[in-house]
């Protein structure tokens, strides 16, 4: 993840030669806010979200509830999108649009790839498609492309943040540089949807994933995290999820959530004190209830400060992994959202993963703080993908061979569809080295949806699927 303040890529110049100055209007407004929010200091924003009265496991939008039932021989795909912007948009868009073109017939009817995932979940850029497919399905062929891959949101942020009423509230505790950019979302792309519309779509289950900033652990907006806080999801603006989901640390402040927990009569569920009384029979689902318990406990962590999903999960895997482990093995995760046993496992992963900078390594000189702060981050997302990337087809691999049986074998597919397949070195290097912004050009947007169809037209393990599911 590669953000930098006057948009320019490596040493200034584009592949083609051409300066970066895209950026600038963000950089800009950033600095400005900066000078308008210094006299104030350190102040408290006011959260987002809205108390629950009282917490009701029928209530509220749970997607892993909300599981359709699927006869034996589907297959359960799990859309995974990774971070990094419009780049990540709009690559993820051209899967969507591979997916959506191409059919299948299962028992006699006509489908496609894109009615077969059951899940997808987003983080940061990816969080946008993921939210738009749920909410609006097949319009997202119609519009997206205009609302958001095409807009210049980040001129978007900057005209918002120079409105008079504006620049005196970000003076203020109750307005941030991410509540600008949520009120943008929620109005210009997501048409103010809620929560609650999300849930009434019955389009797949979504998951848009951010990070705490204190303890580093991933929130995925569900309700069954929320009324851990005793919190409202059904009414919180989608929009306002996906500002969390990528609001990179410095450019965009956190999305704060207040936490009400111990005031709707919300009890945790019993696997969470199974994980903390045998701490060393699953690590992974122990770390998970201790989370639980720092959210049941207000009186040390009153707010929750959200930031860049990408800091904690930059792939959007982790939803899949913490619950299968949470619920004791995929044979229990099964039996919790009521799903068949299927004839196939898939993950589907598009990871939008660039390139480090070049720059430094051609200077003896020390790098800018910027570059450090985008270098540092970056090859942290990058060896963080690389480790996630081989736990996910283990356990992809592992959780086939638990459900299998010699009457029902079940298969893993592994799909992952990246820059890193481009066997064009010039192309690759293009695609790599494009920056982490909101606002990319209408040819560079042409390209990566073109090449995100390709890559998975092109991917063995994709046809493989699309083979057996024929």
């Amino acid at each position: 993840m590669r953000w930098r303040l006057d948009g320019r890529r490596g040493l200034g110049a584009s592949p083609q030669g051409r300066t970066w100055q895209r950026g600038a209007p963000l950089g800009l407004a950033l600095a400005l806010i900066a000078t308008t929010l210094a006299p104030t200091g350190c102040t408290s924003l006011r959260a987002v979200n809205t108390r629950l009265e009282h917490a009701d496991p029928s209530h509220g939008y749970r997607p892993r509830a909300a599981s359709r039932q699927r006869d034996a021989g589907d297959a359960v795909i799990y859309l995974a999108l990774s971070g990094g912007g419009t780049r990540a948009a709009a690559f993820a868009y051209g899967v969507f649009e591979e997916l959506h073109a191409t059919e299948i017939s299962s028992d006699g009817k006509a489908k496609t790839m894109l009615d077969e995932v059951d899940t997808i979940s987003g983080v940061s850029g990816g969080s946008f498609p993921a939210a738009y497919y749920g909410l609006f399905g097949d319009r997202i062929f119609e519009d997206f492309e205009a609302r958001f891959l095409k807009r210049n949101v980040q001129a978007g942020i900057f005209l918002r943040a120079l409105l008079p009423w504006n620049l005196v509230g970000l003076m203020t505790p109750w307005l941030s540089r991410s509540n600008l950019a949520s009120r943008l979302y929620d109005r210009k792309i997501f048409d103010r949807a809620t929560f609650a519309d999300l849930s009434a779509a019955g389009g797949p289950r979504i998951f848009i994933n951010a990070t705490d900033l204190s303890s580093g652990d991933r929130m995925s907006f569900n309700q069954d995290i929320f009324d851990v806080i005793c919190s409202d999801l059904d009414v919180l603006p989608v929009g306002t999820a996906v500002a969390a989901s990528s609001a990179v640390p410095v450019l965009l402040s956190p999305i704060t959530l207040r936490n009400y927990a111990g005031s709707c009569g919300y009890e945790p569920p019993e696997w969470v004190a199974e994980a903390l009384k045998h701490p060393n029979v699953n690590p992974r689902r122990n770390r998970s209830a201790k989370s639980f318990e720092r959210l049941r406990d207000p009186s040390r962590k009153r707010y929750i400060h959200l930031i860049d999903g990408a800091i904690s999960d930059n792939l959007g895997l982790h939803p899949s992994i913490d619950f299968v482990s949470a619920a004791g093995g995929i044979q229990e995760a099964g039996q919790v959202t009521g799903a068949a046993i299927p004839d196939h496992l898939a993950f589907i992963v598009v990871n939008a993963e660039t390139d480090p900078d070049p720059a430094i390594d051609l200077s003896a000189a020390s790098p800018s703080f910027a570059a450090l702060m985008g270098s540092v981050s970056g090859s942290q997302i990058r060896r963080y993908n690389f480790e996630t990337l081989v736990l996910a087809e283990e356990l992809l691999r592992r959780w086939a061979r638990e459900l299998s049986t010699p009457e029902h074998p079940v298969t893993a597919h592994m799909v992952t569809v990246g820059f890193d397949e481009l066997s064009d070195e010039d192309e690759r290097e293009f695609f790599k080295l494009l920056p982490t912004s909101f606002q990319l050009s209408d040819q560079e947007v042409d390209r990566l949806r073109e090449v995100g169809r390709r890559l998975l037209r092109n991917s063995p393990a994709y046809q493989g699927l699309v083979k057996q599911l024929q």
